[in-house]
């Protein structure tokens, strides 16, 4: 496989600041629009975040088998970042309406939310299947896995500042109860930066990802081609490394988006005056870290490897959130002790895609089937998962400590929300180290299992053509 370009090298990662300014839309302030905009009651909310939670998920995992089934014209995993973005805009932006009555609103927002989240599935699977098919080398691998979340971060980044003056700004354009059509058209401006990047990614891969060949029916190279369900089902559970990242990934993702979705009530509560700056801050601080810790991850697996540099990161990010609690009415010390346990979760969710890739080659060399698209799709999968059970995490946590939008602030409620914010997070992530210590795959190990992997695909090609010259003579 040859070596990845310049254009890859410095560009590959803006779909993914795209990409996650979009989404910082929505887990950082779907459910506080629900709640204090569209000012749906707190069980409709915990209905909605559920629903379309389950949902997404499930098409989470289907969208693997279509990326992995479909063959088109413009490269198996490039054409999607070509078709699904535009179509991504328009549902999107009906996530954050409201229209009608709760029951109407609801509904339009459910739709607007599984549609768009369908579409944007099978783009994102795709995107991070992409980085196999560029290179098989493990830095270069651990290169474009630190881009993908160094971009992700970069998106996180200007999405914590600029969403909610968006909003804002937006909204005034509206006049009076223009605060839903702000988020409306914060949404649109979202998906419309989602859409540029993943463009990007299109035309620098250009001449990578190519059509795979087609073969005829009975021909070995069909034989190693053909992917069934059964095939997928067996790169998961004959998978033994996969299984590990898959629950290490779910449960410390809901520690993650639990904290970046609850900053915003935590502000509320803990400086009501000042909310929205300080929201901004302490998210701005959160991204900027994890944007540094990814990109030191590359430099952590040189010296860690893979796996070590994983466990070290959310040691970190455990030890520096849970000190955050006991400094929550500082918002300096809090900043600060975010951004550093963030730098340390950044190390970690930077080889995110590496450790999925990793996984995606392990079950190649064990069942001679190419099921990456489906295993790729199980990192959407957990991520899908975890904001899921993070809406329950949080909805349920504000009943506890008795939140409503219109609730007078006690030291009852402001003790609530810095456990909700700083200490449940931090037990999350300290629990999915767990799962990790049971996966044995070694870089070196990966990268001989990738020469073997090319080594029996060329000779099943050369076969092939060879009997279809004999058959022709």
């Amino acid at each position: 496989m040859k070596r990845i370009n310049s254009k890859i090298k410095n560009f590959f990662g803006l779909g993914d600041a795209g990409f996650s300014f979009m989404t910082t839309v929505e887990t950082s302030f779907f459910l506080i629009f629900l709640t204090d905009v569209a000012n749906l009651p707190l069980a409709w909310a915990a209905i909605i975040s559920t629903l379309t939670g389950v949902c997404d998920t499930v098409s989470a995992i289907v969208a693997g088998a279509i990326v992995d089934k479909c063959n088109l014209k413009h490269g198996k995993y490039r054409s999607w970042l070509l078709y699904g973005p535009p179509f991504v805009i328009v549902f999107f932006a009906l996530q954050f309406t409201k229209v009608g009555t709760d029951l109407t609103a609801a509904i339009v927002i459910c739709l607007g939310f599984i549609i768009s989240h369908f579409i944007w599935n099978i783009a994102w699977t795709a995107n991070r299947s992409l980085v196999g098919a560029l290179t098989d080398e493990p830095t270069e691998r651990a290169h474009l896995s630190g881009r993908i979340s160094a971009g992700s971060s970069i998106g996180k980044l200007f999405a914590s500042k600029l969403v909610p003056l968006m909003a804002v700004a937006f909204a005034g354009l509206f006049g009076g109860g223009g605060a839903v059509w702000g988020y409306t058209c914060t949404a649109l401006v979202g998906a419309a930066l989602m859409l540029v990047g993943y463009y990007v990614h299109y035309f620098i891969t250009n001449g990578y990802d190519l059509p795979e060949p087609k073969a005829e029916k009975g021909t070995e190279l069909a034989t190693v081609e053909k992917v069934s369900v059964l095939d997928m089902l067996k790169g998961v559970f004959a998978n033994p490394p996969l299984v590990a990242t898959v629950f290490c990934d779910f449960i410390r993702l809901i520690g993650y988006y639990a904290l970046m979705a609850f900053v915003a009530y935590y502000s509320k509560v803990m400086f009501p005056e000042s909310s929205a700056a300080v929201t901004g801050n302490v998210l701005l601080a959160f991204n900027l870290g994890t944007l540094v810790g990814s990109l030191l991850s590359k430099h952590a697996v040189a010296k860690f490897g893979t796996k070590m540099s994983t466990i070290i990161g959310m040691a970190g990010c455990v030890v520096f959130t849970a000190i955050a609690y006991f400094f929550a009415g500082s918002q300096i010390a809090v900043i600060v002790l975010i951004f550093v346990s963030q730098v340390f979760f950044g190390v970690a969710y930077g080889l995110t895609t590496s450790l999925y890739t990793n996984c995606a080659t392990y079950s190649e060399y064990k069942t001679g089937k190419n099921t990456k698209g489906f295993i790729m799709g199980l990192c959407s999968f957990s991520i899908k998962m975890s904001i899921v059970l993070r809406g329950l995490v949080i909805t349920t946590g504000l009943g506890i400590i008795g939140y409503s939008a219109e609730a007078a602030i006690t030291d009852s409620l402001a003790g609530g929300a810095t456990i909700m914010c700083f200490i449940v997070p931090a037990i999350f992530i300290a629990v999915a180290i767990i799962p990790l210590l049971f996966y044995k795959l070694d870089d070196k190990e990966v990268m001989e299992m990738d020469g073997e992997i090319a080594l029996r695909k060329k000779a099943a090609i050369e076969k092939a053509e060879a009997d279809d010259q004999a058959a022709a003579e």
